[in-house]
């Protein structure tokens, strides 16, 4: 990994997103509308601002850590994008006008209904969404959402109060379920990827999609997508670190393959 990335951190960079974005706020259909550099995103009301403005700064600040678009796994026009964890949808509103297709994926029934909206005032067509977990096998599981800290929403063993039953799915299934087949992958599944991406072996081994995933969220999730991408015969890339307070450990961000 580039030297580069251990002086390049996310919070400064946010900072002056915030700064500097000339960001404006209203009101769409019951939703936090936010306006950034020519583009409308959607948001919560109920959530912290500070959530989004993060969100967004990954997505549109130039060589962030968290950037999904870098090096050898940037998205052409004849792509197909599937977004895991697509939260608020920002990533697929961004780059639905510069690939063939979007398909979103994300476990949150208040995400899953604020995406349209976003498609609506952005008079863009809608992706397809797909409202549920993916793990290394198929069933079923609960998910137990954080609407005022989406980045707080986790699976649950048991039916907590609050939670919800969804299908749990591998990345097998879904490419096998769809016609067109995703040509390049992203996935923030808050620790989940390992599991995912062990649930798609077959299809990252026949199709080999460009796949751009965050590996901070646990100790061991970038050694263990690295070894799983090199065996599948992928070549990849670190970028990015995060410094864990609680183990006092660096992290890396993100990883790269193609």
């Amino acid at each position: 990994m580039s030297k580069f990335w251990l002086f390049r951190t996310a919070g400064p960079l946010d900072r002056k997103f915030k700064r500097s974005a000339a960001i404006r706020y209203g009101d769409y259909g019951g939703y936090l509308q936010i306006e950034v550099k020519g583009e409308t995103f959607l948001w919560p009301k109920g959530s912290p601002r500070d959530g989004v403005l993060r969100i967004l700064s990954e997505i549109m600040t130039p060589a962030h850590p968290h950037r999904y678009i870098y090096g050898h796994t940037k998205i052409n026009r004849n792509d197909i994008v599937l977004d895991i964890g697509a939260c608020e949808g920002a990533f697929s509103a961004v780059v639905t006008s510069h690939c063939r297709r979007v398909i979103a994926i994300e476990p949150s029934r208040t995400m899953c209904a604020l995406i349209p909206a976003l498609f609506q005032v952005r008079r863009e067509p809608c992706p397809a969404i797909l409202n549920c977990l993916l793990g290394s096998e198929s069933g079923r599981a609960y998910f137990l959402e954080n609407v005022t800290n989406p980045g707080e929403s986790r699976i649950v063993r048991e039916a907590a109060p609050g939670a919800y039953g969804l299908p749990v799915r591998t990345l097998d299934e879904v490419a096998e379920s769809l016609e067109q087949k995703p040509t390049f992958i992203k996935c923030d599944a808050e620790g989940a990827e390992p599991a995912i991406f062990s649930g798609g072996k077959e299809f990252l081994r026949k199709f080999r999609p460009k796949l751009a995933i965050t590996t901070y969220h646990n100790d061991g999730d970038y050694a263990a997508m690295h070894r799983l991408l090199t065996l599948l015969g992928y070549n990849v890339a670190g970028k990015g670190f995060l410094f864990s307070p609680a183990q006092g450990t660096l992290r890396v961000q993100m990883i790269h393959a193609w």
